[in-house]
């Protein structure tokens, strides 16, 4: 098959090279990280109007509603389903 070169069973001792691997980057990454002295401040921004302000809605056409709930995967009669705390 052409797709054997992209999953193959793992052994044993392979499995340990990748763990010793994955270790190796994490402790190189972790010992620059800490070599950064740098403090990264908390982005803030102010602003005098920080809500917006709320108008009248608009009656959108049909076929744009049409379009925008064949787009959407999950659907009910009315409302576009999401996923909840999936990340």
């Amino acid at each position: 098959m052409t797709n054997d070169f992209l999953f193959h069973k793992v052994s044993e001792s392979e499995r340990e090279s990748i763990r010793k691997e994955a270790k190796e980057i994490m402790d190189r990454f972790s010992g620059r990280l800490a070599k950064v002295n740098e403090k990264i401040p908390e982005p803030l921004i102010e602003r005098k109007e920080f809500e917006r302000e709320e108008k009248e809605g608009k009656e959108c056409s049909e076929d744009f509603r049409k379009r925008f709930f064949e787009n959407a995967p999950n659907k009910n009669k009315d409302f576009i389903l999401t996923e909840k705390k999936r990340w």
